[in-house]
């Protein structure tokens, strides 16, 4: 699709930007800038922008030939991929790393479930209040129908709860967390990963569209959060070492335990 492209190229720019500043030797104090009300700004210009595409992208995506059983099948699958799966397979990496002792593989899965859950939160306190209702809610005649407060509890708050998309966010996020995490270890990967992961962490969002479950601009907006959210954790991470949660869960020890059990040991180091 033709939106696909024109998103991958737009965050492939953005992601750019991203390896520009993680390459900056200057070191932010606290987690959120002054300059990040920019990346707020153009984030929110970009999903305004794609918002006036929306009702033609929903009707497009539902028309016969992007409907028949087989990518409908794979749209389902793929959304399965998801901020619960994503969740769960951090916290399970992430006690592998320790188990194995791999440091890599410890910071990775950390600081990826870190960034899921940070994302899929912030969404949460957008979508509940907003009440964007989803495109089948209005037969994709009306992009900006909003119920606010209405996306919270009810046998219909999935119908209105549609911006941002959180599958979006949590599989951008991890794209970002490893892209990053790549562009540090092994710089001259990056060009190799980066378009992998993110066309992958884009799959779901669009599988959404097919589904007639979300609007491109949610997806745009998703993908800004996730990839945000990842950013600033990994950056703020390895700018400050030391900062208690990474103390806390990075010298945590796993190993065996009896009866096939698992012990957990934390040495928070306030």
């Amino acid at each position: 699709m033709r939106f696909t492209r024109v998103v991958l190229a737009c965050f492939a720019l953005l992601c750019s930007r991203l390896n520009a500043q993680s390459a900056d030797t200057s070191r932010s104090r606290t987690f959120l800038n002054r300059g990040d009300l920019g990346w707020a700004a153009a984030a929110t210009g970009t999903t305004v922008l794609i918002s006036a595409f929306d009702k033609s992208i929903a009707r497009a995506s539902q028309e016969s030939r992007f409907q028949d059983s087989s990518l409908h099948r794979f749209a389902l699958n793929v959304s399965h991929v998801n901020e619960t799966t994503l969740t769960i397979a951090g916290i399970a990496t992430y006690g592998i790393g320790r188990l194995t002792h791999s440091e890599l593989i410890t910071d990775v899965a950390l600081h990826a479930t870190e960034s899921v859950v940070l994302s899929s939160i912030a969404a949460q306190l957008i979508r509940g209040p907003l009440g964007r209702t989803r495109p089948y809610v209005s037969h994709d005649s009306d992009q900006y129908l909003f119920r606010p407060f209405k996306g919270f509890f009810g046998k219909s708050s999935f119908d209105n709860r549609a911006f941002p998309s959180i599958h979006t966010s949590s599989s951008m996020a991890v794209a970002t967390v490893i892209t990053m995490e790549t562009n540090r270890r092994a710089p001259g990967a990056t060009w190799i990963v980066a378009p992998v992961l993110y066309t992958a962490a884009l799959l779901p969002g669009v599988a959404r569209i097919q589904l007639d479950q979300h609007w491109a601009s949610d997806i745009v907006s998703g993908a800004f959060m996730g990839v945000f959210a990842a950013y600033k954790v990994v950056s703020y991470s390895h700018d400050h070492p030391d900062n208690r949660f990474d103390r806390m869960f990075l010298r945590a020890s796993v190993m065996p335990g009896p009866n096939g059990g698992v012990l957990v040991g934390f040495s928070p180091g306030f």
